[in-house]
């Protein structure tokens, strides 16, 4: 008998989690202090669902790197670290 949980036996919030394959973690996150929310859009490439575009809100950051809490249950968490150049104040063109 397998110790490990099926597929199947997983919380429906697991199984909607999807890999994001532009994400770009600091070396030591939790050193990053929070701002004040910044209403930005975010680009998210999803391992199985391809390239969007999110609306979330920057709360950390620094010239490498950029943490966008964004509302999607497939990101496993609150948000997404990525590169500032796939953070937008605005749609891109």
């Amino acid at each position: 008998m397998s110790s490990g949980m099926s597929s199947r036996d997983q919380p429906p919030h697991v199984l909607r989690r999807r890999a994001v394959l532009n994400m770009h973690w600091p070396r030591k996150p939790a050193s990053f202090k929070d701002h004040d929310p910044i209403p930005v859009t975010v680009r998210v490439v999803w391992a199985q669902d391809g390239e969007e575009y999110l609306p979330g809100e920057a709360v950390r950051w620094d010239a490498d790197h950029v943490y966008v809490r964004i509302d999607d249950a497939r990101c496993g968490g609150n948000g997404v670290w990525v590169k500032p150049a796939d953070v937008y104040r605005s749609l891109p063109e």
